[in-house]
This record gives C-alpha cells, sequence and structure tokens, in this order.
C-alpha cells in the first residue's frame, strides 16, 4: 500500500510539474517594450559556446547594439543581453546565467547602469529576472534584486502572471519567426530632434553607491574567466551628474586596465545627427544603432582577434538574425514610398516575398504604358492591365492570375492563407482573415514577407494619380 501511494505520488507530482511547465510557456510574461521574449529567454535557444562577444546593459544598450551589423560586417558572434533599467546587480547575474553555457572573448558593459539605484519601474524588475530559469542564480538575482514580499512572487512566478489570462493572443501559443532569431535588438524608427548634446567639463567624479560593488563584482568575475572586459558609453542626452558618474567609472576602468569607449565624445567621428539618430532623449533610434554597431564591429574587429564566423557550421542563428533584420529594414524602406512607379522599381527582383497585386477599374492609356514595362519586369502578365484582374507572384514567378470576373481562389503562402475573392463587384483580398482593400479605383499591392511570415505592406495607389496612395 506504501509502495503504491508513492507512485502515485511521485506521478502527480510529475504531472502537476509538466502542467506547469505547459502553462508557464503560454502564460509566461512577455517584453512588451522589446521582441515580446525577453533577451534572457532567447539566449538559452542558443547552442553551446558559440557566442564570442556579448553585450550587457540597459535599453541604452539594446537600443544601440546590433548584432547582425557585426556578423554581416566582420562575422563577429555577438550577443546583445540588454534588458531595461538594468542595474549592476542585474547585470552581474545575467552574466553568470550566460556564462554557464557561453565562453565569450569579451564582454561589452555599457555605463548607463552607474545611473541607477534599484528598480523603482516593477515592469523593469520583471524584465530582468522573470526571464531565468530555476537555478541558484535565480535565487541570488531575485534576492539582491527585489525586496520584501515580492521575493516569493518572483521566485514562483505563477503570481505575478497567472492574470494574464485576458491579454493572451495567438503569439503566446506561437511565437513568431522575429522572436526565435532574436538576438537583443530590433529596429525602431521613431525619431525626435533633442537638440544639441552638452558635453560637460567636469573635473570631478562622483562615486556611484551601491553598484560600485557589484561592478566589481563583474570586474573580477570577468577576470576569473579570463573574459575581456570594455566599458562603453552610448551617444545621448546626459546630465552633468552622470558624466561626473562616467569619470567615476573611468577611475575604475584604469586602476583595472579596462579599456573605455565614450561615444560621446566621438559624435563628429560617428557622424551623430541629434535631430535624426535618436527615438527620445536617451536612445538611439535604427539610424543611430547603424553608427554605433559599425563603429563597435570595427573596434572589436581591429583589437580582439576575433574569428570570422561566417560559413562556420552552428553559425546558422546569426545568418538567420541577419536576414530577418535585412528584411525589417527593406519593409520599412518599402512602406515609405508614396509613388506607385517607384514602387513598382522596389519591387523588382525581390527575394522571399509573395506580392499580390489587383487592378480595380479602368486606367487611361497614357498610365497603362508607363506602368507597362515596371509591371512586367515584377512578373504581371500582359493581360493584368488590359482589364480588371489580379496577379499574384513570388520572387518574380506568377503563381495566379486571373480576371476578376468569377475570381476566387485559395491559396498558403509562407506560413499564412490567402483568400482572393470578387464580391459585390469588388475584388477582396484577405490573409490570415484580415482584409486588405486599399483602392476602389486603381491598383493595389498586398506585399507579404515569406521571411517574416507576415504583410509586410498593403498600399493602394488611385488610378489617375490624383490623390495621395493609401495604406
Amino acid at each position: 500500500m506504501r509502495v503504491r501511494n508513492a507512485v502515485k505520488a511521485v506521478c502527480f507530482c510529475m504531472a502537476a510539474a509538466m502542467l506547469y511547465s505547459a502553462l508557464y510557456g503560454v502564460f509566461s510574461w512577455k517584453d512588451t517594450g522589446g521582441a515580446y521574449l525577453t533577451n534572457m529567454e532567447t539566449f538559452y535557444g542558443l547552442e553551446e559556446d558559440v557566442a564570442d562577444v556579448l553585450f550587457c546593459g540597459s535599453s541604452h544598450c539594446y537600443c544601440s547594439v546590433n548584432p547582425a551589423i557585426l556578423w554581416g560586417q566582420h562575422g563577429i558572434a555577438g550577443y546583445n543581453l540588454g534588458i531595461s533599467g538594468q542595474d549592476f546587480a542585474g547585470t552581474y547575474h545575467g552574466i553568470r546565467e550566460a556564462l554557464k553555457t557561453q565562453h565569450p572573448r569579451v564582454i561589452c558593459l555599457e555605463m548607463y547602469g552607474s545611473a541607477f539605484e534599484g528598480y523603482e519601474d516593477k515592469g523593469n524588475l520583471y524584465r530582468n529576472l522573470l526571464g531565468y530559469k530555476p537555478s541558484l542564480n535565480y535565487w541570488n538575482a531575485v534576492n539582491a534584486l527585489a525586496n520584501g514580499e515580492e521575493k516569493q512572487a518572483i521566485l514562483w512566478k505563477w503570481p505575478i502572471i497567472h492574470t494574464r489570462y485576458a491579454e493572451l493572443t495567438e503569439q503566446d501559443f506561437r511565437p513568431d519567426t522575429i522572436s526565435r532569431t532574436y538576438m537583443g535588438y530590433k529596429p525602431e524608427y521613431v525619431y525626435e530632434d533633442i537638440g544639441e548634446i552638452p558635453l560637460y567639463q567636469v573635473t570631478e567624479s562622483v562615486p556611484i553607491g551601491y553598484e560600485e560593488e557589484w561592478l566589481r563584482k563583474i570586474i573580477e568575475l570577468t577576470r576569473e574567466e579570463g573574459i575581456e572586459l570594455i566599458f562603453f558609453q552610448v551617444p545621448y542626452l546626459a546630465n552633468e551628474q552622470f558624466q561626473k558618474r562616467c569619470r567615476y567609472m573611468k577611475e575604475i576602468a584604469a586602476e583595472n586596465g579596462i579599456p573605455v569607449l565614450d561615444m560621446m565624445e566621438m559624435l563628429d567621428e560617428l557622424g551623430m545627427d541629434t535631430a535624426q539618430d535618436f527615438m527620445d532623449w536617451g536612445h538611439l533610434n535604427e539610424y543611430g544603432a547603424r553608427k554605433v554597431s559599425a563603429y563597435m564591429g570595427q573596434y572589436l574587429a581591429e583589437n580582439y582577434g576575433l574569428e570570422d564566423k561566417r560559413g562556420t557550421e552552428g553559425y546558422g542563428l546569426w545568418d538567420e538574425n541577419l536576414k530577418v533584420w535585412r528584411h525589417l529594414v527593406q519593409n520599412h524602406d518599402l512602406q515609405q514610398i508614396t509613388d506607385l512607379g517607384s514602387y513598382l522599381t522596389n519591387l523588382v527582383n525581390l527575394q522571399d516575398y509573395t506580392v499580390v497585386l489587383i487592378a480595380e477599374g479602368e486606367f487611361p492609356g497614357e498610365a497603362v504604358e508607363g506602368l507597362r514595362e515596371k509591371l512586367a519586369l515584377t512578373g504581371a502578365g500582359e493581360s493584368f492591365l488590359a482589364g480588371e484582374s489580379v496577379c499574384v507572384v513570388k520572387d518574380g514567378a506568377v503563381l495566379y492570375e486571373s480576371p476578376k470576373e468569377g475570381c476566387f481562389r485559395f491559396m498558403g503562402i509562407g506560413e499564412s492563407d490567402l483568400l482572393l475573392h470578387a464580391n459585390d463587384g469588388k475584388m477582396h483580398i484577405i490573409v490570415d482573415r484580415v482584409e486588405y482593400d486599399r483602392v476602389e479605383y486603381g491598383i493595389a499591392i498586398v506585399l507579404y514577407d515569406n521571411v517574416l511570415g507576415m504583410v509586410a505592406d498593403a498600399v493602394g495607389f488611385p488610378a489617375w494619380g490624383e490623390g495621395p496612395c493609401v495604406r
């Protein structure tokens, strides 16, 4: 009887653990300030001992350093572990967690962590802790970063995330391609003119308080592991007090023989444009990040003898990440085009896209002649402009072509479902149950990105060129 009860108890515990694990995967905290999953969660997806460089720090870090650029230009296998609001205590435990599976040659520590004194924003506290797997290091991190009663809630995680049932979306059950290939950075195109960045002539330094203990632990840990450490500061609208704290960090760096890359002193060298390269006073956007990332990649390649890992087995995820980033940039650029002729020109030679073109109404003769050649280059057949019709093209090859009358076609494109049908005298384009109708008379284009598994753009151009395009 006792043996039977013991077996039942073990089976119950195993079933409960499996159920908890399955449910937690769906309900788990999603980092809405990043790429849905936190940088630590996606970091666990790396194969062992592949990351040569880690970038650690706060949002200043993950908004500024794009591993895809380092990989594309130099073959440097880097990963950005930056998390919003991360102080040096959080960075220390993040590095310890990373070293369980990786042994990087270099760790680049972003300096804004010296400005923090704990976690006033609970969202940032959750971002920095809930992505960890259970372990002694997780226990230590929670005890170092959290206070009072919230420690137990964070350790168990479920008390924090169980109410997410009302927020669940399809992405909770099926993470997208971008999350799977995420290396800690994604492009942002919001911009704000932050004006001139003042560089104070600071002659005194200000101690960084509680954070100094953790900074010195980071220095000690990297030294024990034989890892090169770099301090770096990215451009932003820093006040005088923070620049004094940075001076104190530079003194610690000099004391320990640690290089410092202070990009606040390199604004001209980097070609920083304060009207275009920032999303707000503290964070770079995609354009600013390209400049910082290019500089970081060149510096690392020239000073640390890092091997070019492109084409090396086990590094396919970096190739995928580069491809994803290039598609995100390409899609954004296409979304800015408002002229039909220019748009068609940019569609030529696009790879890994499916293009749906709809002709609604009749085009004037002169308009047809001006567009005929460009449409042909995209893959659209001669019959497309002869009358109202639809054409589906993938990488220059026609998948489907039909006149409007009687059109009804269901087909798979990438990871999605496409439905084309004529009803009530109008063509309907439906992708994954979302309808994309942009013009009553003109050309409608739906651009589907087969790499990202999503509609990249949906735009309509009026037949007579009157009025703006419609998105």
